[in-house]
């Protein structure tokens, strides 16, 4: 057995690019075929058959996820060609685990190896003709992910064949990839979710139930799990950051399934337009290795296999995502799916499955009717042992094309945009959400510096503690992507979004320069939260006051939520020894014990605290103690789990609302402010899971009939806050009769954002708005922009007259141009905020959460009188409840 390798945090600076090389024969056609019948047992090396008790693709049967692992680790004791390793725990503490497959003189110099491809990836330190001297010297990497979509489920079957094939076999094949790659398999990028849907799957063997699981496969993220390249805010998308860092692959094989209607593989070359950002050669070395693979899938005479169909390279949060941008080609398979998992799809009029008409991008349909688990591994084996052999074959080429030269053109020629430098101003309204830009930077080893005095680019003055990010340097490119803005240029919309402008989600003041310019920098070794202090206690009679425009201000206040102490929110603008502070400012009774809270968790998220001996003449409002938090978020309902996500990353006081709750007694009992997340219909909340299909352990999800729908109704009008996000505005309206109308077209060819910030407009004396800026961007996908038809409603948020259009993509501006986004509703003697953008979308918008939880906790809360907040009176009992 090989040596153990533990996961290193120690990472390199590299880049990008990779020559379409081109196609080479393969030898593993005539002396060893990808179609291969596994041999019995070798030096005590189980098949899968004897190890699992089934052939992986018998109809109706999945290996569990341990089994895999555990399958893995017996391989690795038995055979010198693998090595095993655990990288650490998943999000709901399962293993997330590594298998390394190569010929044994390879493993034992894998860190010689790995040390090799950073130095070449490193064109500061590494000529170029030591570059193609260690291009000659080290092997490639090709890393290969069986799933990350937990529903996928052939690939995590198929691995078990390959990786029995590579350790046992002796062939031509064998020989030729185990001698010339080392490969990096990740059997799961999501573990959690192979426990839950195989799980799942399993237990409900035999019995009436559904067989899919039903809720999120990845405890916060769902399918989302493949969209974090930019912020990383999952523990797996860590975990792959870090190997991508370490190992630098030349190649990235992601293994998906998709529906069953199409064709029955995609490989590359994919369609859609490119970022200019992304270096030519990914796109090529991408193209080449996906028609290396199509030919040998046509040689088998396995067909259906399609081609240009996924617009993958614009953004990132995406199936690839940040990988491309760093040298590392990007290999998506995409095998059509079968009915319940594992039972076979067949066609309901015996016509063969899939498109039928023979075109460039589908050279041979396929001609059955029929399409099986056992043809998913069959396809995803075959399409595997093409990657694998094309690596193999064009290592030299791949490891110089790919780690150094295309970082070295970076750094030499800069990116195409022309921009030569991005500055971030030292005074930023929002220090938290510069550090988490920075440390996003950081984690994805661009170089920061920071100017140690001030400096004048491009006609502007920039004062000391400015940061820099330059782009003539190995991530110039990732740079450029992140911090730049885009202007997507066709109607045919990207894959996913049309913008990843990271300045722009988190409220961070960023300037693109594009000339020269001279200052004195010093190079940031590490990004680190603001550094604050408390200020000295003032008197009884004082308070400490924090002001509401960062985010962070969500943890600030979760803390002293759940410490008890009393927290009030100034109403209106006022001023303090010099200073003016905004409406929405905190202010904090001085006592011992908030003192300790607000040093804790200000520290955390670097936002500074001030102390006025006297607190401020102005009315406003008190937060209720220890406010309660509903979640209604559905079974499967992705926005809701990145808002669980959230909750949980600040600390909410909050529950999952489940339809027990409905049950008895009142909502009002139970929460003060319930959040409808984006996706939440109608038919979610009355209807549910049903009853008959899925047992007690998803009760939860259950409907709550029209009683309980009522019951919703009456929360509202008998106090409670309501929150509605993007698409289940439309439930809020149908609810409680709203006063607002759908502004925005549901015809594409019309209207159409296709994932962009656009400009926007606060109100931001209004509670619902405090602390925000008059102006900033909002993100705005595939859900409305509303009218209001009635005097009820009052506006937080418009769309600009003009100019709407931030980043992205925009077709149809006159029909969002003006409208309301943010509105707010008495009603009775609660409150309902709706908001039409999805100003929580998988956590990106930043900028805007303080619009939602102004609201969580606003809209429970007490409003007080001046004398009031100058004497800090509590406005509740210690119980809760409003005081006379």
């Amino acid at each position: 057995m090989a040596h153990r390798r533990m996961l290193s945090a120690a990472v390199v600076t590299a880049s990008v690019a990779l020559l379409g090389t081109s196609l080479v024969a393969s030898s593993a056609t005539a002396e060893a075929p990808y179609r291969v019948n596994l041999p019995a047992a070798v030096d005590g090396i189980p098949t899968p058959e004897e190890f699992f008790g089934f052939e992986m693709g018998t109809e109706g049967k999945l290996a569990a996820y341990p089994d895999v692992l555990d399958y893995m680790k017996d391989i690795a004791k038995k055979s010198d060609r693998v090595d095993y390793e655990t990288v650490g725990e998943t999000t709901m503490g399962n293993e997330y685990a590594t298998v390394f497959i190569s010929a044994p003189k390879n493993l034992e110099r894998l860190d010689e190896i790995v040390e090799m491809n950073q130095k070449l990836s490193d064109p500061r330190n590494t000529s170029q003709a030591e570059a193609k001297a260690l291009a000659r010297e080290s092997v490639p990497i090709y890393h290969l992910e069986a799933t990350i979509h937990s529903t996928e489920v052939g690939n995590g079957q198929a691995i078990n064949d390959i990786v029995h094939r590579l350790a046992t076999e002796d062939s031509a094949f064998t020989d030729e990839v185990l001698n010339n790659a080392v490969i990096m398999l990740v059997p799961s990028q999501n573990p959690d979710g192979q426990h839950l849907v195989v799980d799942h799957f399993n237990r409900t063997a035999g019995t009436n139930l559904a067989r899919t699981y039903p809720d999120l496969y990845h405890k916060y993220t769902g399918h989302d799990d493949n969209r974090d390249w930019t912020m990383f805010t999952q523990v797996e998308a860590q975990y792959r950051l870090e190997l991508e860092k370490k190992f630098r692959p030349v190649m990235t094989h992601i293994m998906h399934q998709q529906g069953n209607s199409g064709e029955r593989l995609f490989v590359p070359p994919y369609g859609g337009v490119t970022s200019a950002n992304v270096p030519p050669n990914m796109n090529a070395s991408s193209s080449a290795i996906g028609q290396h693979a199509m030919r040998q899938l046509a040689a088998e005479g396995k067909s259906g296999v399609g081609t240009q169909d996924y617009h993958i390279f614009w953004t990132l949060e995406q199936p690839v995502g940040f990988f491309p941008f760093t040298g590392t080609g990007a290999f998506l398979t995409e095998i059509a799916s079968v009915v319940d998992l594992a039972y076979p799809q067949k066609s309901s009029d015996g016509k063969p499955l899939g498109p039928q008409v023979p075109t460039q991008a589908l050279i041979e349909p396929y001609e059955k009717d029929t399409w099986t688990l056992k043809d998913i591994v069959e396809y995803a084996n075959t399409a595997t042992y093409a990657g694998m052999e094309y690596v193999a074959q064009n290592g030299e080429k791949l490891l110089y094309d790919n780690l150094w030269s295309v970082p070295a053109e970076y750094m030499e020629d800069g990116v195409k945009s022309g921009v030569e430098a991005y500055v971030v101003e030292a005074d930023q309204r929002d220090p938290y959400a510069t550090y988490e830009m920075l440390e996003r930077l950081e984690w994805t080893q661009v170089e920061i510096d920071r100017a140690a005095a001030p400096f004048t680019a491009a006609g502007k003055q920039y004062a000391a503690g400015s940061y820099v990010i330059k782009t003539k340097q190995p991530r110039g490119n990732w740079v450029d992507q992140v911090l730049g803005k885009d202007s997507y240029p066709t109607d045919d919309l990207p894959y996913a979004e049309a913008t990843t402008s990271l300045p722009l989600q988190m409220g961070v003041a960023v300037d693109e320069v594009k000339e020269e310019f001279d200052a004195s920098l010093e190079r940031v070794e590490s990004v680190e939260v603001p550094s604050v202090t408390m200020p000295a206690a003032p008197g009884a009679a004082g308070a400490y006051l924090v002001r509401p425009e960062s985010y962070g201000t969500i943890q600030v206040v979760a803390a002293l939520q759940k410490s008890n102490i009393t927290t009030f929110r100034a109403g209106k603008e006022f001023k303090d020894g010099g200073t003016t502070y905004p409406a929405g400012t905190y202010v904090i009774p001085a006592t011992p014990q908030a003192r300790s809270v607000l040093a804790t968790a200000t520290k955390k998220v670097g936002i500074p605290v001030a102390a006025t001996a006297s607190a401020p003449k102005v009315e406003g409002i008190q937060l209720k103690p220890r406010t309660r938090v509903g979640l209604l978020r559905g079974a499967n309902n992705m926005p809701g789990g990145w808002d669980m996500w959230l909750m949980d990353q600040y600390k909410v006081n909050y529950e999952v609302v489940g339809a027990q709750d409905f049950q008895s007694g009142r909502l009002i009992d139970v929460y003060d402010t319930i959040v409808l997340p984006q996706g939440i219909s109608t038919a979610r909340i009355v209807d549910g899971l049903d009853q008959n299909r899925y047992d007690e352990e998803f009760a939860w999800a259950y409907g709550v009939g029209e009683k309980g729908w009522k019951k919703l109704r009456q929360f509202v009008r008998q106090g409670g806050t309501l929150l509605a996000i993007g698409s289940s505005v439309a439930t809020a309206k149908d609810l409680l009769d709203l006063p607002i109308e759908p502004a925005l077209p549901t015809d594409r060819n019309v209207f159409a954002t296709g994932g962009s910030l656009l400009n926007h407009e606060f109100d931001s004396s209004d509670m619902v708005a405090w602390g925000m800026p008059d102006e900033w961007p909002v993100w705005l996908y595939n859900t409305q922009a509303w009218t209001p038809t009635g005097k009820k409603a009052d506006v937080v948020s418009t769309y600009p007259e003009s100019d709407v259009l931030a980043s992205g993509y925009l077709k149809g501006e006159e029909h969002v141009a003006g409208e309301a986004n943010v509105v707010s509703f008495d009603i009775g003697k609660g409150k309902v905020v709706t908001y039409g953008s999805e100003i929580t979308f998988r956590s990106l918008p930043r900028s805007s959460f303080n619009l939602l939880y102004n609201a969580v906790y606003g809209g429970p809360a007490a409003e007080v009188n001046k004398t009031q907040l100058k004497k800090l009176k509590p406005a509740f009992a210690p119980n809760g409840t409003l005081l006379p």
